[in-house]
């Protein structure tokens, strides 16, 4: 799984530059292919290695699309105020529902066909999301470039997107948080909730009801942001990143307490959803602060520091959860999350 993570972490910025200089939409679409690709020739092949390799090409794959996406998106609406932040509570409303869906969907096609078919059903999922994309339309302008001047082209954009965001008072900040904020919530994932709830008695079956419900609760929270963030203010949306930060590190916590099955799942729940809520309002925030020009390649730059806190994260929390248990691994999760709603707190207004 780590292999995936790698390839995505090596190629993630020269990928976000190619969106920038010949489209987002053409990127994304490159993007899917090559996962679709990946997914599918997961269904054909055995053995460690051959398997490595195609995960290493789902994650080259998803590098054309982390940035690109969210690009495409923000330009098109950037000039209707306010229509940001509806599509990402909308489109996380989706995206839950979906995968509350695919859980019980899952469930069924796996028992009919075994655990390979969910390959084919990857892959075929893909080819309808580029289908439909291809009809969805796109604010860029295609200029004539040879090879030669391609390649400087995405060596100059990758160089100008990274100094940008290293330079920028705010943007520098904001990836500070991000790589806290991910390692330490890589804390409080299924690789330690999982074996502590199974410590506490909660059945191996049942966790397919848990990511259902999970999915379920994340389409709703979303709203709430929406519901208590009446001010798009600069301060108004870092103060409630901070707040959730810090709400959901004191609710993750209490896991030291939980010496029951009820107890335990109320605190998953709970934490999950005042996260969940963050999204949008985050998502709005980060991209106040990139010109156009730039947005799909900072946009890898933040994929890219995501990507490498998880990878350092990871084996990490393995060891952790050997050798002092998942409640106190997952406890020490939560206070470590606590720097990064400090420096939200700390960022200042940004005067252009």
């Amino acid at each position: 799984m780590a292999s995936s993570f790698l390839s995505a972490f090596i190629f993630e910025i020269p990928t976000g530059a190619i969106a920038d200089l010949y489209g987002r939409k053409l990127s994304v679409l490159i993007g899917y292919s090559i996962e679709a690709i990946g997914f599918l020739s997961l269904f054909f092949i055995d053995g460690f290695y051959p398997i490595m390799f195609a995960l290493i090409l789902v994650g080259f794959g998803s590098t054309f699309s982390s940035g690109a996406k969210e690009a495409w998106v923000i330009d098109l609406v950037k000039k209707k105020k306010g229509l940001d932040k509806e599509y990402f509570v909308k489109s996380q409303s989706f995206d839950n529902s979906a995968l509350l869906i695919s859980g019980f969907i899952g469930a069924f096609v796996v028992g009919m066909y075994g655990l390979k078919s969910i390959w084919i059903v990857a892959f075929f999922s893909f080819l309808i999301s580029i289908f439909a994309l291809i009809f969805a339309d796109e604010k860029y302008s295609k200029k004539k470039r040879s090879v030669r001047d391609s390649y400087k082209e995405i060596k100059d954009q990758t160089k100008i997107s990274v100094k940008y965001s290293s330079k920028h008072p705010v943007l520098f900040w904001i990836f500070v948080a991000g790589f806290i904020l991910i390692f330490s919530t890589a804390f409080s994932d299924g690789l330690t909730w999982t074996p502590f709830l199974q410590e506490l008695g909660f059945p191996d079956y049942a966790f397919g009801y848990l990511w259902s419900a999970i999915a379920g609760l994340s389409i709703f929270s979303p709203w709430v942001s929406k519901k208590f963030l009446k001010s798009d203010t600069e301060k108004s949306q870092r103060n409630f990143i901070a707040g959730g930060i810090l709400i959901t590190s004191l609710i993750t916590f209490l896991v030291l307490f939980a010496n029951n099955l009820i107890f335990a799942l109320g605190i998953t729940l709970s934490s999950v959803f005042v996260y969940a809520s963050l999204h949008p309002v985050e998502r709005c925030y980060f991209h106040r602060f990139i010109p156009t020009k730039l947005r799909a390649t900072i946009g890898s730059v933040e994929a890219m520091i995501a990507t490498l806190a998880i990878i350092i994260s990871y084996p990490i929390i393995g060891l952790m959860v050997d050798l002092i248990g998942p409640r106190y691994t997952i406890a020490i999760g939560s206070v470590l999350a606590l720097p990064s709603a400090i420096i939200y707190y700390q960022i200042k207004d940004f005067k252009k």
